[in-house]
């Protein structure tokens, strides 16, 4: 009776942990939802991250050849995120495997406008968007139909060389642009002085260096006393060349 009784409580376990085997095996291979994929993926630390202006958060999408991802090759170019224009979220449709069969899959994204940053907080749109997306039940992020994206994928350093190329634009427009205001200020009788004083009062901003300060000095007393006979848009333009050439 009792080794009845015992074979029959061996049984009861074996079919309760065979029941409980199969309820594993099944859950294991249930679909990754939407709402899973993004917790896993920290789709709410990317978008605080592109609200705050932080680069810090994007280590985990892919830049080969980069120490932390995308976030170490926009800290080496000095590429910031533009909150206002870059977005991340998550869809039954986000992410596209065919862009000629307009085919789409359920998953996240990361959506990007990249931009340099001014002392005073400010971005300037720098034209390029890399976005990357990542599929439900997938190990890693894509290049969502972007070409900047992939650019950073394959480490081929051609958006290194493009954001390299994008900010020193950036940066010779806006000496150009203080030598025409500059000069705008001479031709109104402005003296020198106030220029200078508004240039030493940008010592020890975010993003300023001691160079900036230098430089800033020199076009200040280059345009009232080698471009006197400049106009503004010629001062403005000579600059611009200056700041070219030493690129």
């Amino acid at each position: 009776m009792l080794r009845t009784q015992i074979h029959s409580k061996k049984k009861t376990l074996h079919l309760t942990l065979g029941a409980l085997l199969v309820t594993a095996s099944m859950a294991s291979n249930a679909a990754e939802s939407v709402d899973q994929l993004a917790t896993r993926i920290g789709i709410d630390s990317f978008r605080e991250a592109i609200k705050k202006g932080d680069r810090n958060t994007f280590k985990t999408l892919p830049a080969k050849g980069y120490k932390n991802g995308l976030t170490g090759l926009l800290i080496k170019t000095n590429t910031y995120v533009n909150p206002q224009y870059s977005f991340a979220d998550c869809d039954t449709d986000a992410v596209i495997v065919s862009v000629k069969q307009h085919k789409t899959i359920p998953g996240c994204r990361v959506s990007l406008k990249l931009a340099s940053k001014d002392a005073d907080g400010s971005y300037h749109d720098n034209g390029i968007r890399v976005e990357y997306g990542i599929a439900t039940d997938s190990k890693r992020f894509i290049a969502n139909n972007s070409a900047w994206a992939q650019h950073a994928i394959s480490g081929d350093k051609v958006l290194e060389n493009e954001l390299t190329s994008a900010k020193s634009e950036t940066l010779c427009n806006s000496w150009a642009t203080m030598a025409r205001n500059i000069a705008v200020g001479r031709d109104n009788q402005d003296p020198q002085s106030m220029f200078d004083q508004q240039i030493e009062g940008l010592r020890g901003k975010p993003g300023i260096t001691e160079q900036n300060i230098v430089f800033a000095h020199y076009i200040a007393h280059t345009v009232y006393t080698d471009f006197t006979g400049k106009t503004p848009k010629e001062a403005e333009a000579i600059i611009y060349d200056v700041c070219r050439e030493s690129m």
